[in-house]
């Protein structure tokens, strides 16, 4: 906090920021969130850090500072810097083949897939072929194993299809083979605990008492049924199994290690762990190439799968964004299911966050924090 900062009951902002704050009042008021956070660093500064709201669907248990919220995708660039530091310390080498870390995963075909080809989703594997529960995703080794039994769905970088659901499974488990620890303690040991945030992917039951609870809207509804949006990419990607807020409010899926789709956290934290992967020159997490190669882009064109032209890095990041990651082309982070993101902008040394508990039904990205993050460009 700097004297330049604003204190309202809703957080704190620097001057500069009031529009962002007065937007972020409105949403709360007009109905357009129930509970949300939102926050801003420079160079290790904050910016903004607002948050207010419900953490429930009937308005009973007020969101405070240290409430945390599923934030789906938006997890996937956390688990990218931990990618990062392995690659750093020559753990991981994107040029090798995955089966290299990972025997079991030549099965099927898939021996030749190199690291590279599958963190920036060109390696066929989105989907599970095998019908699976959500309630699987608590069982890890089965689900990991069927993925490496199976074939891929198409021949390796033939095509960008992003991997929404899997992923976490097949980087976690990459992780875990480096490691021999799971995506949840390197989470912890390597960010959550050095930077006193709360992050977590298999989230401790001493912190679910201050978990906010998901509500799907109309829209998100509707994003699913519309049979424009659906084919087999779709169905194969997302729905095998389905998203359902009940059970992304159970205790068993807060407690598991679903990397690709249940870290819980909030705004801050987000934002000054981003802040911190972009200040690697400082603090030496990882030295400028590993940033450099992981934040660029490495493949782009039209993804199957998000029905959209897309730039993905070699850790699997968005890299650009459009106007929801700024207005610097060289910005990388992720969204999340419902309008949750997190983004770093090494051009602008912003980091922003952005985690709510109403789902909306945009895929690449939420009005409500595309429009926060015009208030603070047009601000700085």
């Amino acid at each position: 906090m700097t004297k330049d900062n604003e204190i309202t009951a809703l957080g704190e902002f620097n001057k500069k920021f009031e529009n962002t704050y007065e937007l972020f009042k409105k949403n709360l008021e007009n109905d357009e969130e129930v509970g949300a956070s939102f926050a801003v660093y420079q160079n290790g500064e904050v910016l903004v850090n607002l948050y207010g709201g419900y953490r429930d669907r009937d308005k009973k248990n007020k969101w405070d500072q240290n409430t945390i919220v599923n934030i789906h995708s938006t997890s996937k660039g956390i688990v990218a810097m931990i990618v990062a530091k392995l690659i750093d310390e020559n753990k991981l080498d994107l040029e090798k083949n995955v089966a290299d870390y990972w025997p079991e995963f030549a099965n099927g075909g898939k021996e030749n897939i190199k690291v590279k080809t599958l963190l920036s989703h060109q390696a066929g594997m989105y989907g599970w072929k095998q019908p699976i529960d959500e309630t699987d995703f608590y069982k890890w080794d089965y689900v990991v194993d069927l993925l490496a039994e199976q074939e891929p769905y198409h021949k390796a970088e033939e095509k960008i299809c992003y991997h929404p659901k899997t992923i976490g499974f097949l980087v976690g488990e990459l992780i875990k083979r480096v490691t021999n620890k799971s995506v949840g303690k390197n989470l912890e040991e390597l960010l959550n605990s050095p930077l006193e945030t709360k992050c977590f992917i298999g989230t401790p039951s001493v912190y679910h008492d201050n978990i906010a609870e998901l509500i799907s809207s109309e829209s998100l509804r509707k994003a699913f049924s519309d049979p424009t949006n659906v084919d087999e990419y779709l169905i194969t990607a997302f729905l095998n199994p389905a998203n359902r807020t009940k059970t992304a409010n159970t205790a068993e899926w807060r407690l598991a290690e679903i990397p690709a789709m249940n870290c819980h956290s909030n705004s801050k934290s987000l934002a000054k762990i981003y802040d911190f992967f972009l200040s690697h020159l400082s603090n030496k997490f990882i030295s400028s190439n590993t940033f450099e190669t992981l934040t660029t882009v490495a493949v782009s064109g039209d993804d199957h799968v998000m029905k959209s032209p897309m730039q993905w890095s070699h850790a699997g990041y968005s890299v650009g964004g459009g106007k929801l990651f700024g207005k610097s082309s060289k910005a990388f982070g992720h969204t999340g299911w419902g309008g949750s993101m997190a983004f770093g902008d090494p051009e602008n040394g912003i980091s922003c966050a952005y985690t709510m508990n109403l789902l909306t039904g945009s895929m690449l990205g939420d009005q409500r924090a595309l429009k926060l993050v015009e208030t603070i460009y047009d601000a700085l």
